[in-house]
C-alpha cells in the first residue's frame, strides 16, 4: 500500500520538524519524518537544535514571576473585570 507519506524530502520535513517533536503529526507523517530524521544529517541537526530550543525555554518559563509583579497584574486583571460588571 502507498501512500503519500512515504517518503519526506528536506523542504517537506523541515516545516514540519516542531509538529514531529511534539508527535502532533499523523502516523504515516511521524513514520516519514522519522524516515527522513535517520538519513538526513541536516534534518537531523535541525530537529536536535530545535528540541534543544524548547527545554531551553521550558526551564526559563519554570521560574516564578516576583511577588511585585504578581500582584500588579492581579490587581489590573480585577480592574478590568470590574469595569466590565459596570453598566455602560
Amino acid at each position: 500500500m502507498t501512500n503519500s507519506w512515504t517518503r519526506f524530502e528536506c523542504e517537506d520535513a523541515l516545516p514540519r520538524l516542531y509538529h514531529f517533536i511534539d508527535e502532533e503529526l499523523s502516523y504515516h507523517e511521524l513514520e516519514a519524518m522519522r524516515d527522513h530524521l535517520d538519513g538526513c544529517d541536516n534534518c537531523s541537526y535541525e530537529a536536535e537544535v530545535r528540541v534543544k530550543l524548547k527545554s531551553v525555554i521550558r526551564e526559563a518559563c519554570l521560574e516564578a514571576a516576583p511577588t511585585h509583579l504578581r500582584d500588579k497584574v492581579s490587581a489590573r486583571i480585577a480592574e478590568m473585570r470590574a469595569s466590565m460588571a459596570e453598566p455602560v
